[in-house]
Parts: C-alpha cells; sequence; structure tokens
C-alpha cells in the first residue's frame, strides 16, 4: 500500500456540500489528519486536502470519486472544479491544529 495525496477545489453551492464530501471520504479510505511520529501528534490538513492508503493510484481516484459520488447522492450537488492526487512519500507540513494521541 502507497499514501496518497488529494489537493482539490469544489465548486460553492448552497449548501455546502464539503463536509459531507469529507464524511463521504472517510468511508472510503481518506483522512484529514496527518500522524508526526516524532512528535506524536496529529496535525489538521488544509481545508481541501485529504491523505490515505490505497494499493495504488487508481484506487485513490477510485476512493475519491466514490466519495463525491456519494456525497452529491446525499446533498444533491457536489462539483469538483480541479484536484490532484499523488503518491506521498513524505512530506513536511505544520498546522495550527494539532491533537495528542488518544
Amino acid at each position: 500500500m502507497a499514501r496518497y495525496i488529494a489537493v482539490y477545489d469544489i465548486a460553492d453551492t448552497n449548501p455546502d456540500p464539503h463536509s459531507e464530501f469529507i464524511t463521504q471520504g472517510e468511508k472510503l479510505g481518506w483522512v484529514t489528519w496527518v500522524w508526526a511520529p516524532t512528535l506524536q501528534k496529529w496535525y489538521k490538513l488544509p481545508n481541501t486536502t485529504l491523505i490515505g492508503d490505497f494499493a495504488d493510484r487508481d484506487a485513490a481516484k477510485a476512493a475519491f470519486n466514490g466519495a463525491a459520488k456519494a456525497a452529491r447522492a446525499e446533498k444533491g450537488k457536489l462539483t469538483i472544479e480541479k484536484y490532484f492526487i499523488a503518491d506521498y512519500g513524505s512530506g513536511v507540513f505544520d498546522s495550527d491544529v494539532t491533537a495528542d494521541p488518544e
């Protein structure tokens, strides 16, 4: 399994479907937090960023598209204007929102 990152823009819609998209994405393996092992803390990702572990890029894209489809079924309208999905081997990150392990 490899870790993938997805960055995306959702068109402004009323009601806002973004939280539903996140909820559906979490059901399919995407998350909005990243673990910092050296600090033993979770860091919140930027608002339109997800990470997840998937067998390959096609599986990551299928999970992303599945989240969008499920969010549309719940909210009625969701337009993803653009997205970027890539293999995320390692990275540097920071966030103003952190959480200690439970």
